[in-house]
């Protein structure tokens, strides 16, 4: 009877173990989802700022970062880099044409990303990238 007693201490205690190692994985698995998303950075862009009359006064720079929805496709992502830079730089020189971006300052950000969202997704797939991250960087003069 005792032994009987002892191996169900034994099986209660291992039960409790089990489960408190389950909801330790649960927990760490919720803090690594609600860790920052992964992201891949394109080289920075360098687009010119024109005048009324269409001459180049100056250039300006912007930095694009895509996250990537599923980390399991980030390897994909940044094979595509030298893709999605040459996508994206196209699709800013039309945010331009379109008036999107007026002289060097993006002035339909929503527009711009959902454009650049569209292209990127294009390029790597549908449904790999969640967000576009527009970040300016430098502005400088024109050359004589």
């Amino acid at each position: 009877m005792k032994s009987w007693r002892v191996g169900r201490r034994f099986l209660t205690g291992v039960a409790a173990l089990l489960t408190a190692a389950t909801l330790a994985s649960a927990a760490g698995a919720e803090e690594a989802k609600s860790g920052p998303p992964p992201s891949v950075r394109i080289r920075p862009l360098m687009l010119p700022v024109l005048s009324p009359s269409g001459q180049v006064e100056r250039y300006t720079q912007l930095e694009v970062t895509l996250e990537v929805k599923d980390s399991l496709k980030l390897p994909d992502v940044q094979a595509a880099i030298p893709k999605l830079h040459d996508a994206i730089l196209a699709e800013m020189y039309r945010a331009i044409d379109e008036g999107f971006v007026i002289r060097g300052a993006v002035a339909n950000a929503p527009a711009v990303r959902r454009h650049l969202l569209e292209v990127s997704n294009r390029v790597v797939g549908k449904d790999v990238i969640g967000r576009v991250l527009i970040t300016p960087t430098t502005r400088q003069s024109a050359w004589p």
